[in-house]
């Protein structure tokens, strides 16, 4: 009798366990609260090392993140499309800015906002790019020239 209850209090707190993780997990992966954003694709000459997943940023606030990273064919630049919060107004001459956290921290796409009137829409191209600035190329520039 003492062995039924062990068992049957053990499997019930296995049971509240697994209940409580799949909650937090899925809440970490945004399951439950689903955040409607819109798409925005941007081209540049050079992304750093700018990843799938990396933050979108307005004044260091997170608003999004890069959804893919793409090779145009016939320029040759680096298509990002970002996610960013539907909520978020963005002008349609806003600066799109690869930066970095720190010297060796990890990219992220800024945007600083632009004045304009009109607002980017779901799919639009962002005009005003800024490439990423790579260590070297600033050393080597102080250097040589």
């Amino acid at each position: 009798m003492n062995k039924i209850n062990t068992e049957f209090v053990l499997g019930l707190l296995i049971l509240i366990v697994s209940i409580i993780s799949i909650y937090y997990f899925s809440s970490k992966i945004n399951l439950l609260n689903k955040i409607e954003t819109f798409q925005i694709n941007s081209s540049f000459f050079d992304i750093g090392n700018t990843n799938i997943g990396n933050d979108v940023k307005i004044n260091g606030v997170k608003v999004g993140e890069v959804l893919n990273i793409k090779l145009d064919q016939e320029t040759y630049m680096a298509i990002i499309t970002s996610s960013v919060d539907k909520n978020i107004q963005i002008p349609d001459d806003s600066v799109f800015k690869v930066s970095n956290n720190g010297f060796i921290g990890s990219s992220y796409i800024e945007i600083k906002l632009g004045n304009s009137e009109e607002l980017l829409k779901n799919n639009d191209y962002s005009v005003n790019n800024i490439d990423a600035v790579s260590l070297e190329e600033i050393i080597n520039n102080f250097i040589f020239d």
